[in-house]
């Protein structure tokens, strides 16, 4: 599949009959229609109309209107035999072209009440409030953690790295396709979160490359009651790969899996639906001509 990213440019001429001036002609809503339906659209208007390449989109959903002679304002049109471009970006386009975050009904983990009381640090496998200080990328942020936690914690930047999962790199000269998309998600879960709970875990290290925190992220998304597993989330949206396992996530469990079978779930999800960077829909903030971000 050659990822280039593509828009639609409209243009079309009205025909109209009438000699009337300053008469408002409303320019139809197209969104969300396919090529036939357009031409439809406006050969119902004694419009002609024809398709290019080019441009630049703005958001799904949006166009934009240039009038060429007596223009009234953008979305509207007046007088007899006027030229308009249109720079349409329909939601067909966006859906089939760029991948965008699934609506999904969580069918993760929850966080059990058993986790509580067991020691953070040793022995590890239990759980405890942090607030967001920010969000770095896909798979690392930075907390407001409890002293005995902030000291053991040798990163300069004070950081945790998400347990069995890896997204793509969005530091600056090291940007790679699929990071912007898992940063993107995964800090909006965090920002958006009423609650952030980290967990740490037996099977592995309290600290992992650079002194970092290894931990599970459990985040009150707004409107739930339950905390679901960010780790999971990102995973089964196709933002991440299962990797660094290191015996963690293997000897806590939820339900009839440990976190790490659960982890697996999410990644097969995701590969078996075409999800993400499993699937051929493009990132949206990838320029696949330059092979760099935008």
């Amino acid at each position: 599949m050659n990822k280039v990213q593509f828009i639609l440019i409209l243009v079309f001429t009205f025909l109209l009959t009438s000699c009337k001036t300053d008469v408002d002609y409303a320019l139809p809503n197209i969104d969300g229609l396919t090529e036939l339906e357009v031409i439809a659209v406006f050969e119902e208007m004694d419009a002609l109309v024809e398709f290019a390449e080019g441009g630049t989109p703005t958001e799904a959903n949006e166009f934009t209107v240039y009038a060429y002679g007596n223009s009234k304002e953008t979305g509207s049109f007046y007088d007899k035999n006027i030229a308009v471009l249109v720079l349409m970006y329909p939601e067909f386009v966006f859906e089939e072209v760029f991948f965008t975050i699934i609506e999904m009904e969580y069918d993760g983990p929850l966080l059990s009440e058993d986790f509580y009381g067991i020691g953070l640090i040793d022995p590890r496998g239990g759980y405890f409030e942090v607030t967001l200080k920010y969000c770095t990328d896909g798979d690392t942020a930075v907390f407001n953690y409890p002293v005995e936690v902030y000291d053991a914690i040798t990163s300069s930047a004070k950081s945790t790295r998400f347990l069995n999962m890896d997204t793509e790199e969005t530091y600056y000269g090291g940007e790679e396709e699929w990071g912007k998309p898992a940063s993107e998600y995964t800090c909006d879960l965090l920002e958006s979160a009423e609650g952030i709970i980290l967990q740490t875990d037996p099977g592995d290290s309290l600290l992992g490359t650079y002194g970092r925190l290894l931990a599970w992220v459990w985040v009150k998304v707004p409107n739930e009651d339950e905390y679901y597993l960010l780790n999971y989330m990102v995973v089964n949206q196709g933002l991440a790969q299962v990797k660094y396992e290191f015996g963690a996530g293997e000897t806590i469990s939820y339900g009839d899996n440990t976190y790490n079978e659960w982890m697996h779930i999410a990644e097969d999800y995701a590969i078996l639906n075409n999800l993400g960077q499993w699937g051929d829909l493009l990132d949206y903030y990838w320029d696949y001509e330059s092979n760099s971000p935008k």
